[in-house]
């Protein structure tokens, strides 16, 4: 799914001891394997620890891989239900970026269940695969540079076939990944928490191993089959002329961007027909040139949609950028060198070019393209970066629909720009015991909705009953966003 929001998770940790050290209770199976180390705003230790497995799966040979693994454990320990595995999006993002979260004193998800967080291979520390050649930005222009460069893509591939086998770096050897790590900590049946392509991964888990599987929450799901980024033209596309329209009805919004649509169109037609000439004083009083491809600007108005927050700003963004001001287009963005690591790019190829990008068509590309902002700009970007890069091998059955008789929760925001409803339709439709629900201000994420509590609280009661009782989801209506920048 690829989101370029900005998320930061601290974690201070204080003293870490030996493993089976728990709040002065006997040390568990699970906990007995791993590392006790105190958290800054947790309620006791949280456990962290490695286990290798063969990067290689299929000789079962050669190199391995110390996948890193955080266990958050449950703070009621006389009541233990099953295990909550939450499955980070990208793919690239590492899971143990949310142990702040899940640490949390309180925390209502690690109330009666043991939260893990592993690391999949080519994120975190499980031999993340970073380029610094995709990367790095070595100043403000560079912030402008295409998606995918092709001699970058190639450096990266040649610094990162160093180090590892490219190929073995597909979801369903992730999948395999986290089973072999829960059997060797001893947990049985496990929740599973996807989040964008880490529904994927659980989608795929399931396929692999629906014995294992207690219930399974799909945040804004994709499936095996969306061949990314086919399709996020024309679902963009589709959010933009939502926010048009939204716009347009909300008194604040209309008054204050009364043609947005009309700017929005004449900036198209200028960006595709020249890069924008934009001269930008920084915060040290330098003064630069800078060009702007409309590729640069699309980009980032799409990445805007993710989450409510920055999509409230978007009618500003394209406002001003018309009256020739781009310091808010440009204040989104590091002026002096900066190392965007949230996503491993290295992993985030080696999914994409086995499993999605080998299956678009042209005449699709084309099609589903055609009369959107994006253009087909992002396959190209991606068909370019495939062509020097590895295809791994995927299973005959994974482009197939998953199907499971399993309990699952499956929540959908009515603005999402690349996991719409329709596809959390389409996944539910193999699913005959799932329940679907639509957040109508949420994006692909809901950062920036009031009432962030409804959404943990439907998630966690489904664990907590495991799916036995149809939730009350009323709730959502009350998570809503802020009211659309104006101004400064």
């Amino acid at each position: 799914m690829k989101i370029y929001l900005p998320v930061i998770t601290v974690i201070l940790f204080i003293a870490c001891g030996r493993g089976g050290e728990y709040g002065g209770n006997d040390p568990s199976a699970v906990y007995s394997k791993l590392r006790s180390c105190a958290v800054e705003g947790s309620a006791d230790s949280v456990f962290f620890g490695t286990y290798a497995v063969f990067e290689n799966r299929g000789t079962g040979q050669g190199r391995k891989i110390e996948l890193s693994i955080t266990v958050i454990p449950a703070t009621r320990q006389d009541s233990v239900l099953a295990p909550i595995f939450f499955f980070e999006g990208g793919p690239g993002v590492a899971a143990s970026g949310s142990a702040g979260f899940y640490a949390m004193r309180d925390n209502p998800y690690r109330r009666y269940h043991d939260v893990v967080l592993i690391d999949a291979r080519g994120t975190g520390n499980s031999n993340a695969l970073h380029c610094r050649t995709l990367e790095f930005k070595a100043g403000l222009q560079n912030q402008f540079e295409e998606m995918y460069p092709e001699e970058a893509v190639k450096k990266c591939y040649d610094s990162l076939s160093e180090r590892a086998d490219l190929a073995q770096y597909t979801t369903t050897n992730i999948a395999a990944d986290m089973d072999e790590v829960r059997q060797w900590l001893g947990y049985d049946r496990i929740h599973l928490f996807g989040l964008s392509f880490g529904t994927r991964l659980a989608l795929e888990y399931m396929r692999r191993y629906p014995d294992k599987v207690e219930t399974t929450v799909l945040w804004s799901p994709t499936t095996t089959y969306s061949r990314m980024p086919l399709y996020h033209a024309s679902f963009a596309q589709t959010t933009l002329e939502k926010i048009f329209a939204h716009c347009s009805g909300d008194s604040l919004c209309r008054l204050n961007f009364p043609r947005l649509k009309e700017e929005f169109d004449e900036l198209m037609l200028k960006g595709l027909q020249a890069p924008f000439k934009v001269s930008h004083r920084t915060a040290g009083g330098q003064v630069l040139s800078l060009s702007i491809p409309w590729y640069a600007f699309q980009t980032r108005i799409r990445s805007m949609m993710y989450a409510p927050f920055t999509m409230r700003q978007i009618p500003y963004v394209v406002h001003e950028a018309s009256l020739g001001n781009w310091k808010p287009f440009i204040a989104m963005f590091p002026e002096g060198p900066d190392n965007n690591d949230f996503i491993a790019e290295g992993l985030y190829l080696c999914v994409t070019c086995s499993e999605d990008v080998p299956f678009i068509t042209p005449d699709e590309t084309t099609s589903l393209a055609n009369g959107t902002f994006m253009g087909t700009y992002r396959v190209d970007q991606q068909q370019t970066a495939c062509a020097n890069w590895v295809r791994g091998t995927i299973p005959d059955d994974f482009g197939k629909p998953v199907q499971s008789g399993a309990p699952v929760l499956i929540l959908t925001g009515s603005y999402d720009p690349v996991t719409p409803l329709s596809m959390a339709k389409d996944v539910a439709r193999y699913l005959p015991n799932s329940q679907v629900v639509e957040i109508a201000e949420m994006a692909h994420t809901f950062d920036g909705l009031s009432n962030e509590d409804c959404f943990d609280g439907l998630v966690v009661a489904f664990f907590d009953q495991s799916g036995r009782s149809p939730l009350n989801s009323a709730c959502v209506q009350s998570m809503k966003p802020d009211a659309y920048k104006v101004g400064e």
